[in-house]
């Protein structure tokens, strides 16, 4: 299975070029933070010193030099775009954890009304309805699913029979972080729909990971990460907000938008002043996404998952916790050793082979990330090194 023939090769090595990477390292964290193109590097560069060098030059006539006030309509609609959404429905944050606390914040929800999620949450993705279980006398319970999960049906099945008469909202990821399952979020939204359930997915693994079609997901709220697969800079994000049921959503940081009922992506929007360069880098990272094409790009992250993830069945002692249903991965892979821990897997693979994945501590072992910068080649050396650290040589 070693070296296998990849018939695009020439064009991701071109592609990994337009990256600062160093050829000599292989960074395999995507999950955490991705890697900015060149393209999008240099647009941020350029605007910070243009503020720095020409701030006398702004007459408040033109164009804002800070966001945080503005629409920023062009931007949205590369995002409803991408999504399938309207760009009304589009609000710029800095993050998924940003949009999920608007959300949970801005719901009216009172004493005894339930909130479901999974066992498996980020803590950006389960604090907010802790907080708001402390503060309104909300239920969050927490759903236990598999690690690895076995099928699509079993999270379906859970989480259907859980829903009783007090659940008010459905609160889950669409891939989770820690094994990188991808829950079948159309489904399970279809079903809470049927019972006038608010749904709210945590995207923060998915935009530039994988298609989100939230028209086809059917969710009421949305919120995402451009900072890791989309590789924009870190502090840019969004919340995709249903416009049937946005009225329905407070909002939590007010300025003077604060109850613009016309467009209320710009009313969630707009929360002060906010550094524009790093919107105009999200902006070169989503033309750069659209002129590779996205299905390419979510094909490809998926075949380098997935040939991970049938290699490393060849290391003795392997247990991976990520699904081996094809259809529940993609590009996150997460793995251990029997006998080692997760930091021991990490430094190892470094040293040995300048591979930079992520520990996830002492039972879980590492998150493996694959992305367009990555290739076969890597994958092969990870191995080696695995079957290495296996043998205890």
């Amino acid at each position: 299975m070693i070296g296998k023939v990849d018939p695009e090769k020439g064009f991701w090595t071109k592609v990994r070029e337009e990256f600062l990477l160093d050829p000599e390292k292989s960074f395999f964290n995507s999950g955490t933070l991705g890697t900015m193109p060149r393209r999008v590097f240099e647009r941020v560069v350029n605007h910070l010193r243009q503020t720095a060098e020409k701030i006398a030059e702004w007459d408040y006539y033109g164009a804002d030099w800070i966001s945080g006030y503005q629409p920023f309509d062009e931007i949205r609609e590369k995002i409803a775009r991408l999504f399938n959404c309207d760009t009304k429905e589009v609000a710029l944050t800095e993050n998924a954890t940003a949009g999920i606390n608007y959300i949970a914040c801005g719901l009216d929800l009172k004493p005894g009304d339930e909130v479901l999620g999974t066992d498996q949450e980020h803590p950006g993705g389960e604090s907010a309805w802790k907080l708001k279980a402390k503060r309104c006398g909300v239920v969050y319970r927490q759903l236990p699913v598999g690690k690895p999960i076995k099928s699509p049906e079993e999270v379906i099945e859970t989480f259907v029979r859980a829903i009783g008469l007090n659940t008010r909202v459905l609160a889950i990821p669409h891939i989770i972080t820690g094994s990188g399952a991808v829950l079948p979020v159309r489904e399970l939204c279809a079903e809470a729909r049927k019972r006038g359930v608010f749904t709210v997915i945590d995207g923060a693994q998915s935009p530039g990971h994988i298609r989100v079609d939230l028209r086809e997901i059917g969710c009421d709220a949305y919120c995402g990460s451009f900072h890791k697969w989309l590789c924009a800079p870190a502090g840019t994000g969004f919340l995709f907000l249903r416009k049937e049921r946005a009225r329905e959503i407070w909002t939590t940081l007010a300025s003077t938008q604060w109850d613009n009922q016309e467009d209320h992506g710009f009313r969630l929007s707009q929360r002060g002043t906010g550094n524009l360069s790093l919107l105009f880098g999200l902006d070169e990272a989503l033309d750069f996404h659209f002129e590779l094409g996205p299905d390419r790009v979510y094909s490809r992250i998926k075949q380098l998952g997935d040939y991970l993830r049938a290699r490393l069945l060849e290391v003795p002692g392997i247990k991976i916790f990520s699904p081996l249903d094809p259809s529940m991965c993609a590009g996150i892979t997460v793995y251990t050793i029997e006998g080692l821990t997760g930091n021991c897997l990490q430094d190892e693979l470094w040293k040995r082979g300048r591979l930079r994945v992520r520990s996830m501590g002492e039972v879980y072992g590492v998150r493996q990330s694959t992305h367009i910068y990555n290739s076969f080649e890597e994958i092969d050396r990870t191995v080696e090194i695995l079957k290495e650290l296996a043998a205890g040589r």
